[in-house]
């Protein structure tokens, strides 16, 4: 009779918790923008308010057996770091971001961490996110955008999504993206992009899917960039471009970086070749990292070495194929007058014309120079630091080159 009296009680006690689960409202999003802290809580809340009430939301269906100690246990939920839209970089305020979707979420879950191999490996779901510039007011000013949404590791059924408005979020990249030499919007970013925006009961992108394994490779590189352990940051990316017969853009800028920070020149140097390559085949220019200190007509003197090679190896490419053509096009922060930044522009893709030339000298035949000024900016906040270095850039767009 007392075992029975047990297993009622704890029929009702499930039952009750279901019934809970499922009436549980979310808590609404305001439309102005809140400080960074506040903003992720509420992010991570709605987060967990939208998987309570979904199909793993009940105490039944979010709670697995471990194989191991035959213990119930909590489903898992892995991070894939926030992306910066403007960039296509992982940001640096991941760790953060990763402190609080735990706080917030790990009342109702179990979250394993960024994904890193060993905790995607263990964990049934993956919540991932991005944030973008949306309204440019000044340096402490900035009203940023950011999505996040949670799906299904096996099936990449989205189950949760929220979108929120905060102000102040730091963008600044992590390390390895400050150190790498292109700008990463190829098949993979516009991937985690559209995965990311995906509504409840959708499915995320299937190449996104697929290369979780990949990915999870690559973010443990990230971090072990982080910690100074390049050798080791390297091991990874080098697996990941073992365990595919293409290259991508972001396996390949993570070796070149890893290889330039322990000064391998040489090996640096023809990797980067395949880097730009693989930047022509998937968005048909190089958004490269020859960029500029605010009013200068030439590069960082400090980056001088990098800058040779990444001049070097697009001047070899266009020159090997007789039917490619380059613009090179330059850009200027938001500083100054309109006419001003125009001339400077111009002044800047000149300069790298005439240096790709000492390589190849049928690039002044084959080449274009452009002057933006500040109208193409990707930042445009007008900081002249680190934040929007891209806007101070020259950078390529190449016509028959594939």
């Amino acid at each position: 009779m007392k075992i029975f009296t047990k297993y009622i009680k704890t029929f009702f006690l499930i039952v009750f918790l279901f019934i809970i689960s499922n009436c549980a409202q979310s808590r609404p999003i305001p439309s102005q923008a809140m400080d960074f802290e506040s903003g992720m809580q509420l992010l991570a809340a709605s987060l967990a308010d939208q998987l309570e009430r979904s199909n793993i939301g009940n105490v039944l269906n979010k709670v697995v057996i471990n194989p191991i100690t035959q213990q119930k246990q909590l489903k898992k939920i892995v991070i894939d770091p926030f992306v910066d839209v403007e960039s296509g970089y992982p940001v640096k305020v991941n760790a953060k971001i990763k402190d609080i979707m735990t706080k917030e979420i790990g009342k109702r879950f179990a979250i394993t961490g960024v994904m890193e191999p060993e905790n995607l490996e263990v964990s049934e779901y993956v919540l991932n996110g991005m944030v973008t510039i949306e309204k440019k007011v000044g340096k402490q000013g900035n009203i940023y955008k950011v999505n996040a949404s949670v799906f299904e590791k096996a099936s990449g059924k989205v189950l949760a999504s929220a979108a929120l408005r905060v102000s102040g979020f730091d963008t600044t990249p992590m390390d390895i993206y400050k150190d790498s030499p292109v700008y990463l919007k190829g098949k993979s970013y516009e991937q985690h992009m559209s995965s990311v925006k995906r509504m409840p009961n959708e499915e995320v992108n299937q190449e996104y899917q697929n290369r979780l394994a990949i990915k999870a490779m690559l973010v443990k590189g990230d971090l072990l960039y982080e910690q100074r352990e390049f050798k080791k940051s390297l091991t990874y990316y080098n697996q990941a471009a073992g365990s595919q017969t293409s290259q991508p853009m972001e396996v390949l800028n993570g070796q070149y970086t890893n290889l330039a920070k322990q000064e391998q020149w040489a090996e640096a140097e023809e990797v980067y070749g395949k880097l730009a390559a693989a930047s022509v085949h998937e968005t048909n220019d190089v958004t490269s990292k020859i960029t500029f200190g605010p009013n200068s007509k030439q590069p960082l003197a400090n980056k001088a070495l990098q800058h040779n090679i990444y001049m070097k190896k697009i001047a070899n490419l266009v020159s090997a194929n007789r039917s490619c053509t380059i613009k090179i096009i330059g850009h200027c922060s938001r500083t100054g007058s309109a006419t001003y930044n125009d001339n400077l522009s111009l002044q800047r893709a000149a300069w790298i014309q005439k240096q790709m030339a000492t390589y190849a000298p049928e690039i002044m035949n084959k080449s274009q120079i452009l002057g933006r000024g500040f109208r193409e900016n990707i930042v445009g906040t007008g900081a002249d630091d680190l934040t929007d270095e891209i806007d101070r850039r020259v950078e390529f767009r190449f016509n028959n080159c594939n």
